[in-house]
């Protein structure tokens, strides 16, 4: 017998002795490559996701990350947040919104299964939802009951912690009903919910760029003209830079709009 099969046939006998006592060989991830490392960093990625290259990073990280856990709910629930954060971008043609937004919503739902009592599986899956919505057309939506699925989601976010994304869960509800068609579309319960999630969040970018949008749609500029320098007087860092200046984008759009 050669040193090398001796070494070999060593190394298998020690295999099946450890196996028989009941402990499992060595098959961990490589050093940094375990879950919980993965989705560190990519929180970490997720504070700066609009800087070039970090959201393919990010993507890569958790993809490892639901390969070594399919079912881990804290990587379905940051993919679902991920693919939302893509399809809500303004430029991206609704197509790629629409898909984006289903794949939210359905990894939602898939976090939403393994832990129901968590509110990241339901929001996500409410706002991918939305965006599905949107990328179709809200009319085609409504015909495939998306309306009562998106309340049922973001309703049980809502009980589960009101206060969850810094306001956005009723940021979601005030731009629901601004989105419905007439006579589903509801002015009144649209404001509400804005104003709510401001005052829950007093920095809150995206809740006043909204209600400003409504205020344009029933005729009052100049509470939209305010609301708009409102949402441009502070630095992007209060809670959430990347949205943030996504929306203070939106907020300088609709400023030079007003102002022709």
């Amino acid at each position: 017998m050669t040193p090398a099969f001796r070494s070999l046939a060593l190394s298998a006998a020690l295999a099946l002795a450890t196996t028989a006592r009941g402990q499992t060989p060595n098959t961990a991830a490589p050093e940094g490559q375990d879950v919980a490392t993965l989705v560190s960093r990519s929180d970490e990625q997720w504070k700066v996701r609009d800087e070039p290259g970090v959201l393919d990073q990010m993507r890569a990280e958790l993809e490892r990350a639901q390969k070594l856990a399919p079912d881990d709910y804290g990587v379905l629930w940051r993919l679902a947040r991920l693919d939302f954060w893509v399809s809500d971008d303004p430029a991206l043609p609704e197509e790629d919104r629409s898909r984006l937004g289903k794949r939210a919503w359905e990894l939602g739902d898939r976090a939403a299964a393994v832990n129901p009592n968590g509110v990241e599986g339901w929001y996500f899956a409410a706002l991918g939802m939305g965006n599905y919505s949107l990328g179709i057309g809200i009319l085609k939506a409504l015909g495939q009951g998306i309306e009562g699925k998106f309340k049922e989601r973001l309703s049980k976010a809502e009980k589960l912690d009101p206060r969850y994304h810094e306001g956005g869960v009723y940021n979601a509800w005030g731009r629901f009903y601004f989105k419905l068609p007439w006579p589903k579309y509801d002015a009144k319960k649209s404001e509400q919910n804005l104003r709510k999630s401001i005052q829950l969040n007093p920095s809150n970018v995206r809740g006043r760029v909204y209600l400003a949008e409504l205020y344009i749609k029933e005729g009052h500029p100049k509470e939209a003209r305010k609301l708009l320098e409102e949402a441009l007087a502070h630095e992007p860092g209060a809670y959430d830079a990347p949205e943030e200046r996504r929306s203070q984008k939106r907020a300088r759009e609709l400023l030079a709009e007003l102002k022709h």
